[in-house]
């Protein structure tokens, strides 16, 4: 393609045709979580604005044992549903100053860097926050001030601090992230729209930026573009999650705008009272198995980790193939196996570093990802969850011209992605939980 040197336009198509296919691939190969679960085939078209997947319950019961010219048992139809995954809608904005443009007109190597700087940020921030999602609850928790010591008091006018002192602490949290923070089911009006400066994740705290209202314009919540900032109280026991990611009030009945991570996967209606468009109460099919212990930890130990392959096979009928879990349930593992000259660590493709549970059928493979749950381990059938994308990670813009921000001297792009995560064998999966989780920097 013959470049005119003249127009920032054209940067933007040579920048699009050796950019676009690029990004698309290398999000193929990258090591998440998300990238791990297969992705649906064909056969899961989508159905209007979702996948469809049919759910059969039971077969007919039409069968029966009878004597001698006897009534045949009745033609009864079998049990079935259809399970509708939605997909959710994730975006990174890129923007560029009119100067920045300017600067490159002169010299198509330098554009074309700063373009892939940009770029190259966009798309890792991109594949750690699915990865963050395929953890979550699809409300966007990102943290817990669980302690009474852990309440804070924002400021408009300095950085203040807020502590998680919690199994959770701070590992969801990033510099930059956009949070709001709730008391109970509300959003807190005096914490909204707050940005996060740092991250200590020794101390469990974050630094926040002073809250003075500057992020507010861009809420996704139309009513709290309005909220009047003040100074005020985060108590202890409140949430935080990404901004704009749940309602102003919010309940398990609400629609979740983030990936269906594994925590609402492996639910039994505590999360999430609907999953799949299919009401959880009162259909146990539609149920994930949770081994837990009333909130209380307890050591993990082999014989709690047998006792959800074999729930899963009596609910489900099928075997373990992964177990995924965390850091520090990775640590408990293997110090059950320190005197055990058996005990092997693998490598698969991926970079991931694994462990195997030899469970009588053969051994199981282990998954271990520093995003995973604290405290927790889930138990997973093979191909039981994939991802479903309705449009893969590409540029959102339907040009290739990068667009002028109204009235600004800037210039936008964005990537895209439309995906969720989804089970058609909910009942399959076993989650075991409340489990004693090590310290790390003590």
């Amino acid at each position: 393609m013959a470049i005119d040197s003249g127009t920032t336009t054209s940067y933007a198509d040579l920048y699009k045709e050796i950019y676009g296919d690029t990004v698309t691939a290398l999000f193929d190969k990258a090591t998440v979580t998300y990238n791990q679960f297969p992705k649906a085939d064909a056969k899961y078209s989508v159905r209007g604005k979702g996948f469809n997947e049919a759910l059969q319950i039971a077969n007919s019961a039409s069968n029966g044992s009878r004597g001698e010219q006897k009534m045949l048992p009745p033609g009864l139809a079998g049990k079935s549903d259809v399970a509708k995954i939605l997909p959710k809608f994730h975006y990174h904005a890129l923007q560029m100053s009119g100067p920045a443009m300017e600067a490159g007109k002169g010299d198509v190597a330098a554009y074309v860097d700063l373009q892939t700087a940009e770029i190259k940020g966009a798309y890792e921030e991109t594949l750690v926050q699915l990865n963050r999602q395929s953890w979550g609850d699809g409300y966007g928790l990102l943290g817990t001030l669980s302690a009474v010591s852990d309440a804070v008091t924002t400021s408009g006018s300095t950085t203040w601090t807020v502590t998680m002192d919690n199994a959770t602490g701070v590992q969801y949290c990033r510099p930059g992230m956009l949070v709001d923070f709730y008391n109970s089911t509300a959003i807190d009006e005096s914490a909204t729209a707050c940005r996060i400066s740092s991250v200590n994740p020794m101390t469990k705290s974050l630094e926040m930026e002073p809250n003075d209202s500057t992020y507010l314009a861009y809420h996704p919540l139309t009513a709290a573009r309005s909220y009047t900032i003040t100074t005020g109280t985060v108590a202890s026991g409140s949430y935080m999650v990404t901004m704009g990611s749940r309602a102003a009030t919010h309940a398990t009945t609400n629609t979740s705008y983030e990936l269906d991570g594994l925590p609402a996967i492996y639910d039994d209606g505590t999360l999430r009272s609907t999953f799949e468009g299919i009401t959880v109460s009162g259909n146990p099919y539609w149920q994930a198995t949770i081994l837990d212990n009333s909130s209380v930890t307890r050591a993990l130990t082999i014989d709690l980790m047998l006792s959800a392959i074999q729930a899963a096979k009596t609910r489900g009928g099928r075997d373990i193939a992964k177990i995924r879990m965390g850091l520090g349930q990775q640590r408990n593992y293997a110090g059950l196996l320190l005197n055990d000259v058996r005990f092997q660590p693998q490598v698969i493709k991926g970079g991931y570093t694994t462990m195997t549970f030899a469970a009588g059928g053969g051994d199981i493979e282990m998954v271990i990802d520093p995003y995973a749950t604290a405290g927790a381990i889930y138990f997973e059938p093979a191909d039981c969850i994939k991802k479903y994308e309705s449009l893969p990670l590409g540029f959102g813009n339907l040009d290739p011209e990068w667009k002028q921000v109204t009235q600004y001297d800037e210039y936008q792009k964005f990537l895209k992605i439309y995906c969720n995560l989804g089970t058609a064998e909910r009942h399959g999966l076993v989650l075991l939980k409340d489990l004693t989780e090590p310290t790390l920097f003590t």
